[in-house]
């Protein structure tokens, strides 16, 4: 019995952390002006196309395993695409916070030493900090300024061009509507990524959490500055919505 209630907690750990994740390492913003930046991702030695879409209320990621993540800050949700399957699943910010409370109250109800084992493999939630390592490469053009963010199971390594701007109102907002828990507290790593000055234009991401790792390496290839259409943010005609797993 007590081993089930741990695979219960991890799945639910595992799910609201990822989801949580989704937002915080899409670079999304906030601003005057449309970006859609044309970028490569490389997992596992595999280089795919993808694409960021950056709008002033929405942002839409093209993941390069056919699973999209929209972030609808005008509607409080995140919406998961399977193209491959041509289904949908949406979860407002309120649910993510419910997800979170629920592990926590999973976690509580667990045997001491069993949580603080689960909560080291996890991690720990820590402290969240971003750290300024000096100049960067120059990526599609623009000159870039790296950066160090950790936080719990999360290392990231971004280079950040200061001239495509990221307005810290987008991470006020973003903090006022993170799921708070104690495990993964999204809410402080949002308040540390005020001290990035720009966009990324480079991340190299590892992903360390109940004894799997995985690292994905986002690279933009080029930089568009025309609006994007409406469309972009929503899910595509005929797709199937589904519970979110």
């Amino acid at each position: 019995m007590r081993n089930i209630r741990v695979r219960s907690v991890s799945r639910t750990w595992i799910v609201a952390a990822g989801l949580a994740s989704a937002i915080v390492l899409a670079p999304a913003v906030v601003q005057a002006q449309d970006l859609t930046l044309r970028e490569t991702t490389t997992v596992k030695g595999q280089d795919t196309p993808s694409a960021t879409f950056l709008g002033r209320t929405a942002t839409r990621h093209n993941g390069a395993d056919g699973m999209d993540v929209i972030v609808r800050l005008d509607a409080q949700k995140m919406i998961t695409v399977n193209n491959k399957r041509k289904t949908y699943s949406e979860m407002t910010f309120d649910d993510l916070q419910k997800m979170a409370n629920a592990a926590t109250q999973q976690m509580e109800n667990l045997p001491p030493e069993i949580a603080a084992k689960m909560k080291g493999m996890m991690g720990g939630g820590g402290e969240a900090s971003v750290t300024k390592l000096g100049a960067g490469e120059t990526i599609a053009g623009y000159a870039t300024e790296k950066y160090h963010v950790a936080m719990g199971p999360m290392e990231v390594d971004l280079w950040v061009a200061p001239d495509v701007v990221t307005p810290t109102m987008y991470y006020d907002v973003m903090k006022a509507l993170a799921p708070a828990n104690p495990m993964l507290d999204m809410k402080r790593l949002y308040e540390e990524f005020k001290k990035i000055n720009g966009t990324p234009m480079k991340r190299v991401s590892n992903i360390k959490m109940m004894g799997q790792s995985m690292t994905e390496t986002v690279v933009v290839n080029a930089v568009d500055k025309t609006p994007i259409p409406a469309s972009t943010f929503e899910v595509p005609a005929g797709y199937k919505l589904v519970p979110m797993k």
